[in-house]
């Protein structure tokens, strides 16, 4: 079984080459796959199902036209897009992963995958915020505003996150806690991480209670690269999707 992870697309009206580089990627590789997983980010925002523009429908069209090919296609939340639901997820037949983290057998390893923000606990003011927008009350009062008023909001957040981001990456608080990293890894039982979120690709060796647990870190997308996992019966590894070929990320 040939399973392809993605996260941190991005994916917005004013960034046209990052959805042709996706689609680039849906149309030479992932359709030649068993499983897409999208863990988190696939937008850089989402104002909720009923306000999907152009490239959201686009992109809609082509995972449906992947599902159509027999992959199975899960999608998780990351910190952009956390207010995708069902409606749309359900118009191209994926399956939304509503828990924070999913636990499979990959390449003969137990492997947990998740968008990896959880992981970053150092950032205190992030994981405030994370708790206040994951809040159903929260998420409904902002979901009952006009879609005018919602991206008045998100754009107020927008600002708010890019000033604090400079900040993250200055103090370097924004990459994972070790020690939340062991814990997950325990609770679950896995012998293999795989997330995305810190924008920092790397294949990472950790010793945890005695036995080496596997963390490989996928990459945001850019103009003409994103750094990918693809993963097969026997192996797991980072690749860059150039648009055009696969090559070893190193």
């Amino acid at each position: 079984m040939k399973t392809v992870i993605i996260s941190d697309l991005h994916l917005q009206a004013s960034r046209p080459e990052l959805t042709a580089l996706a689609f680039s990627l849906l149309d030479n590789i992932a359709k030649h796959c068993d499983e897409l997983y999208i863990l988190g980010d696939l937008f850089e925002y989402w104002l909720g199902d009923d306000a999907c523009d152009t490239t959201a429908t686009e992109v809609a069209h082509r995972l449906n036209g992947l599902k159509q090919q027999n992959v199975a296609i899960s999608i998780m939340h990351g910190n952009r897009d956390f207010l995708l639901g069902n409606q749309y997820v359900n118009s191209f037949g994926g399956q939304l992963l509503n828990a924070d983290t999913i636990t499979l057998d990959i390449a003969n390893k137990k492997t947990l995958l998740m968008h990896g923000d959880t992981l970053c606990t150092d950032d205190s003011q992030y994981q405030f915020y994370r708790r206040m927008v994951r809040n159903s009350g929260w998420q409904n009062d902002f979901l009952a505003k006009s879609i005018s008023e919602r991206e008045a909001t998100a754009r107020m957040i927008r600002s708010t996150s890019k000033a604090h981001g400079h900040r993250a990456h200055t103090e370097k608080i924004a990459d994972i806690n070790l020690d939340t990293f062991e814990e997950a890894v325990t609770c679950n039982g896995v012998e293999r991480v795989i997330h995305g979120h810190t924008h920092r690709p790397g294949s990472h060796q950790h010793a945890v209670s005695g036995a080496t647990v596997e963390r490989l870190v996928l990459g945001d997308w850019h103009t003409d690269y994103a750094v990918i996992a693809v993963c097969d019966n026997d192996t797991c590894e980072l690749m860059i999707w150039n648009g055009n070929s696969l090559s070893p990320f190193s």
